[in-house]
């Protein structure tokens, strides 16, 4: 088991820890944050304080990364451009022997919000006006714009094949077909998303193809190409979660209430409460927990807070009570149980709802809507034997999902490698 805390911390990699996994998310995060200032202020007015504003992070913290304002831009711009490549350019090439659905996929992903927001097509114009004072930007944006001309310069080549309209020219069926999607993206920057309409969009550019190719990239292509581009973009979004996301407080408080508060939290071990007045603490969805065993030994577990003023009663992760659970700043006294002793004002300590799966201690807030769980004791019969090696204790300054992602996809130092029937 462990403990985290968000006050304050500093964490020791390993070296094999992923850390640099961490650090490719926070370069993403102030890359993200840039593209927002571009999209706002412009290349020119962006500044590092306005980046890591956005970002939420410290100024200091850029020049681990980067070593100027111009490398963050450029940096920026090549994300913006791999991108490109990775959501537009392979998938379409993969499609290239069947040029009709290869045209109609690369007009739906071209148009498609992950690519075409209002964000980051301002931004690539943005770039495109002062390119020609910074050789980078035109090195970046040319290259792009090279590769999908070229790309959809063979689809022409392929569809005049395909068509047997040998009169056609491909070059000059390409570049008005460019032009097309080029005007709808000059729409696109200066709109909101809720005025885009993204189907019509799509269906003027297959009208183009149609009026050029007669009979093909009918009415059905709109939808078919609609059906494709949401199958290539949901594979990309499985893959992650927006950085948006992991910053989020509706999000994390709608997620604290709807899915960890109804649901059973592991707070610790049979093993760890062998007396009476031995206990352990935690927090289990944004619930100080404190567990004790009673006399008999009953096990019990509250709220880990006076009931006169909320603070925590007991700090230490686990422990021994001598005889009872006091709060030293109000005099008062609760038994094992959580009874107030002497009066009925502020009241006994609020229970919580405690369960044991095997040897381990499972509670969650009381009264909370069942969440779905498997309730065939048999699945938890492999951790009835197991005793905790040890408790470890760390406080982390971090988003707890990043955490827990890093805690997942670190491999144990060598030396911690232990038989499975001894590990908790």
């Amino acid at each position: 088991m462990t403990q985290v805390s968000a006050q304050r911390a500093t964490v020791h990699e390993h070296p094999a820890s992923g850390g640099s996994r961490i650090r490719q998310r926070q370069r993403q995060r102030l890359i993200d944050a840039c593209i927002s200032a571009l999209h706002i202020y412009g290349p020119s007015r962006t500044t590092v304080e306005k980046v890591v504003a956005l970002a939420d992070l410290s100024p200091g913290i850029v020049r681990f990364y980067f070593d100027s304002k111009a490398a963050m831009l450029v940096a920026s711009l090549e994300h913006l451009a791999a991108e490109f490549g990775e959501r537009v350019l392979v998938p379409v090439g993969r499609l290239k022997d069947d040029p009709v659905q290869a045209l109609q996929l690369l007009v739906s992903l071209y148009l498609d919000a992950e690519i075409a927001s209002p964000r980051k097509v301002s931004v690539w114009y943005a770039f495109w006006g002062e390119a020609s004072a910074r050789q980078e930007y035109q090195d970046i944006c040319g290259k792009k714009d090279e590769e999908f001309a070229a790309l959809v310069r063979e689809l022409m080549e392929r569809m005049i094949a395909v068509s047997g309209a040998r009169h056609l020219d491909a070059d000059a069926v390409a570049l008005g077909l460019i032009g097309v999607l080029e005007v709808l993206w000059q729409g696109i920057a200066f709109q909101s998303e809720a005025n885009i309409d993204r189907a019509a969009a799509v269906g003027r550019s297959l009208r183009y193809l149609r009026s050029v190719f007669p009979g093909q990239f009918g009415e059905a292509a709109a939808t078919a190409g609609a059906t494709a581009t949401a199958a290539v973009a949901a594979g990309a979004r499985a893959e992650r979660l927006p950085p948006r996301a992991y910053r989020h407080e509706a999000l994390l408080a709608a997620e604290r209430e709807q899915l960890l508060r109804p649901a059973w939290q592991v707070l610790g071990h049979e093993a760890e409460l062998r007396a009476a007045g031995d206990f352990v603490s935690g927090e289990a969805a944004g619930e100080r927990v404190l567990v004790v065993r009673a006399e008999r030994g009953r096990l019990h577990a509250f709220r880990n807070a006076c009931r006169r003023r909320p603070h925590t009663l007991v700090s230490a992760r686990c422990g021994h009570l001598k005889s009872a659970i006091h709060c030293a700043a109000h005099a008062l006294t609760y038994t094992f149980d959580g009874r107030l002793v002497a009066g009925s004002t502020p009241g006994d300590l609020t229970p919580l709802e405690l369960r044991q799966a095997g040897r381990l201690l499972l509670v969650r807030a009381a009264g909370t809507a069942p969440a779905p769980m498997d309730t065939d004791e048999t699945s938890w019969a492999p951790f009835a034997g197991l005793t905790p090696l040890g408790v470890t204790e760390r406080e982390v300054a971090a988003d707890w999902k990043l955490l827990v992602e890093q805690w997942l996809e670190t491999p144990l130092p060598q030396q911690k490698f232990v038989a499975p029937t001894q590990l908790l």
